[in-house]
């Protein structure tokens, strides 16, 4: 296989070394042979773009995975009969047999040379590995054999133990790596899957379980919701430290915080904490279902885990703060956290912010932002609620509304964009519910993934100052982007009947 002309590939530059981390944008000569051999030809010959040294670099095959358009093959590098941490290299081949991407995590000749013998026993390692975990009540022990191996850092190589302890209470499986030589923990991560939690909520109001149930008595008060109210639920995403903090969600700002050793969260909503408990688990599924439709949850839209104060203020007012990327819940009346809906409305304007960042700021974007708020809280909840609450939205937060059954807002109205109320005083949320109409017509139209992806995905093209107009081409391009434009005649239909556009 002959060697890549520089001019014919893009590399990507590696942070730790001089060489790079992938080759990619480019297509070898076909190659003969099964995949490892294709791979080892394409090494031999391009060692010298990746920094691989054939004479002091060993590469160990792992792997091949044969995927559905693609074959890929895994190396791991050894140095001096010990493997390197996460020093892996992998070839990628078309089912034309072609070379299309390497990467490579190889370290070069320079630092290999550098390297010292351990001297640290394991039975050290051990204890030092088991007192970096720390003793809580629960057992601990040790999961295998620990390893001894290279651990790449600051331009040196450090011969390091790499020591894996199961913790009982509360639950974790964390490698720690201990330098082989000082006896410094280098690192240490939770391998765990991710911790897990039991807790009960409203999915999403006492209503849509406890069938019957009325949540105001004869004289006007608000009822205490029966036991078949609450729904068993697991909370995910914890990170096992006895409060609720997830790598999607935080409720760090909330004050008093609930805590549990054994993540046991299960209470009645009289307690306080189950405020807390409630807006965890709806902000975590939401962003667990946004990962389900192929957006990459906090890691790709919002970047860090949203933090929530479940009792952020004593009025019946719940927001977003776009500034401090924040979710605020009232304890006014009924606590609008204990409303999965009223949670999840808040949570769209947080979607809103961290696709199209300060989303809101002319009157028609902000009943959008209001509207598409309403439109996620009932598209979610959609399958849980009884079907004379389908249309209705925070039916428990809305419990003294009027209407029946009651809620602070619908979404079935007849509202059109002659509607909308320009005036200095006019209010969102009442324009909003042009908007969130005008979505649910499509989300009846449509299946709910397809509705949700599709509204979702239109964000990625507008601005804080767009309009209805804006919003409905912004929907009309995402479903020629995602489906090739199969309902482009439905969704004009719609956006006609409520007089929004032009949508040609």
């Amino acid at each position: 296989m002959k060697t890549l002309a520089a001019s014919s590939f893009k590399a990507i530059p590696g942070k730790n070394y001089a060489t790079p981390k992938e080759l990619w944008g480019f297509r070898s000569e076909r190659g003969t042979g099964t995949p490892r051999s294709i791979a080892w030809q394409f090494l031999q010959a391009n060692r010298e773009h990746l920094g691989i040294t054939d004479a002091l670099d060993r590469l160990d095959l792992r792997r091949v995975i044969h995927g559905l358009g693609a074959d890929h093959v895994i190396y791991q590098q050894i140095w001096r009969r010990r493997r390197i941490h996460r020093a892996y290299v992998t070839v990628h081949i078309g089912r034309d047999r072609r070379v299309y991407l390497v990467k490579s995590r190889a370290v070069p000749e320079d630092l290999l040379r550098k390297t010292h013998e351990p001297s640290l026993p394991e039975r050290r390692a051990v204890r030092l590995a088991l007192a970096a975990v720390g003793h809580a009540k629960g057992s601990m022990r040790v999961v295998g054999r620990p390893e001894l191996l290279w651990y790449p850092s600051r331009r040196l190589l450090h011969p390091a133990w790499r020591v894996r302890v199961h913790r009982s209470r509360p639950r974790a499986e964390v490698i720690v790596y201990v330098h082989a030589i000082t006896g410094n923990i280098i690192s240490r991560v939770d391998n765990l899957a991710e911790a897990t939690g039991r807790a009960t909520v409203f999915l999403p109001n006492p209503m849509a379980r406890a069938h019957g149930f009325e949540p105001l008595d004869a004289n006007g008060r608000v009822q205490r919701p029966p036991i078949n109210a609450y729904a068993p639920v697991t909370l995910t995403g914890l990170r096992g430290k006895n409060r609720l903090d997830g790598r999607r969600v935080s409720t760090r700002l909330t004050r008093p915080r609930v805590s549990s050793p054994r993540l046991d969260f299960v209470m009645p909503s009289l307690r306080m904490g189950f405020e807390e408990v409630s807006s965890y688990y709806h902000v975590n599924e939401a962003i667990t279902y946004l990962e389900r439709l192929g957006y990459r949850g906090a890691r790709r839209i919002f970047r860090e885990p949203i933090r929530v104060n479940a009792r952020g203020t004593r009025d019946d007012n719940s927001w977003y703060s776009p500034g401090e990327r924040t979710l605020t819940f009232g304890t006014g009346d009924i606590d609008d956290a204990e409303d999965g809906e009223t949670v999840l409305h808040e949570f769209g304007h947080a979607l809103q912010d961290a696709i199209c960042p300060d989303f809101g700021q002319t009157q028609e974007a902000a009943a959008m932002g209001e509207g598409f708020g309403d439109y996620l809280a009932a598209s979610f909840f959609a399958g849980r609620k009884p079907d004379d609450y389908l249309d209705t939205v925070m039916s428990w937060d809305g419990a003294r509304g009027d209407g029946t059954p009651p809620g602070v807002r619908r979404l079935d109205s007849a509202l059109t964009y002659e509607s909308f109320d320009h005036g200095t005083n006019a209010d969102e949320h009442d324009n909003g519910q042009i908007w969130s109409a005008t979505l649910w017509d499509i989300w009846k139209a449509l299946t709910r993934p397809m509705a949700d992806r599709i509204i979702i995905d239109s964000h990625f093209q507008l601005d804080g100052f767009t309009s209805f107009a804006r919003g409905a081409r912004a929907v009309l391009d995402a479903d020629r982007n995602l489906h090739g434009g199969r309902h482009t005649a439905r969704l004009k239909r719609i956006f006609r009947r409520r007089g929004i556009g032009p949508v040609e």
